[in-house]
């Protein structure tokens, strides 16, 4: 039997290799902003979102099979994934009609109020707790979010008037982060791999219900190849390996540290956004983005500390 030393050792192990999964969460996640706003107004969101989860999971699927992980699933691992797999499709949705109304960067910055939705969900749903210095945490990033949201107008700020596609954003965003604690609370014990794949399967199943009428009324010459790429894009990198990721990571973390790293979203958009020759923020936003993004790295300092 492993030692104390054995067990420590390994528990360690086990939360680095998650953290380096959620750092490169936190990158996939935000290209997906930039890219679904390029594509967004070529196809219906729901259609959309049909067509990333149905190729995602068809991504997962060649990958079980070619690693020969492939079984059976189970009622109890459909439900799983469907449960799981639900505030997924929601959000999805959400941020590509959102897209169409706003800004890939207030998007990504709306998406940074996700780590403190999920720690109230977390406490609701599995009783995690959130300390005083964690929560004082996470209303400092909420509030860098708010200023890069309102691009640092502080009449706007006052005025605190959020347009449609923030709005709808945001309610995708309080789908999101029920994510990660409902994987923690429902996971069942069965491997991530399968309830990440479950997860995908169920949620295009759903989606390919409710978009029905509209892959049936679609005109799909209107869509480019660029569009099409986007999509495919999305499945198999913003889709398949995120929910992997995040998967893996929320069985050895709790959902608010999971969630910390939505923190680093709006510098990894700026960065492309300025790489990609869509223009670069201001002085006073990067300084926004950097105090928001350093809340990353304290919280999971913090947690490091109280364990």
């Amino acid at each position: 039997m492993p030692n104390a030393r054995q067990t420590a050792a390994a528990a360690e192990s086990g939360a680095a290799r998650a953290h380096g999964a959620m750092l490169l969460y936190a990158f996939l996640i935000s290209t997906s902003f930039p890219v679904g706003a390029a594509i967004t107004h070529d196809l219906d969101p729901v259609v959309l979102t049909f067509f990333r989860f149905l190729f995602g999971a068809a991504a997962f699927a060649v990958a079980l099979l070619l690693t020969r992980q492939w079984q059976r699933p189970s009622f109890g691992l459909l439900w799983r994934g469907a449960a799981t797999g639900l505030p997924m499709v929601i959000f999805f949705v959400a941020m590509f009609e959102a897209l169409r109304w706003a800004e890939p960067l207030n998007t990504s910055a709306l998406f940074t109020l996700i780590p403190l939705m999920a720690a109230g969900i977390g406490f609701v749903l599995n009783g995690h707790r959130s300390g005083p210095a964690q929560l004082v945490c996470l209303a400092i990033a909420g509030m860098g979010a708010v200023w890069i949201l309102f691009a640092g107008d502080v009449s706007r700020l006052l005025a605190f008037s959020l347009g449609h596609g923030e709005q709808i954003f945001f309610l995708g965003c309080v789908a999101f982060a029920a994510h990660s604690p409902l994987i923690s609370r429902l996971h069942g014990g069965y491997p991530a791999k399968q309830l990440t794949f479950w997860s995908i399967v169920t949620g295009a199943l759903v989606l390919g219900l409710v978009a029905a009428p509209q892959l049936a009324a679609a005109t799909w010459t209107e869509a480019g190849a660029g569009a099409w790429l986007g999509v495919l894009y999305l499945a198999v990198a913003n889709t398949a390996v995120t929910f992997f990721l995040i998967q893996f990571a929320s069985r050895v973390l709790p959902s608010h540290k999971v969630m910390a790293y939505t923190y680093l979203s709006p510098g990894f958009v700026a960065l492309l956004q300025g790489v990609l020759g869509q223009g670069w923020p201001a002085a006073g936003i990067w300084a926004a983005i950097a105090v928001t993004a350093s809340v990353t790295l304290l919280l999971q300092r913090l947690g490091r500390a109280q364990s």
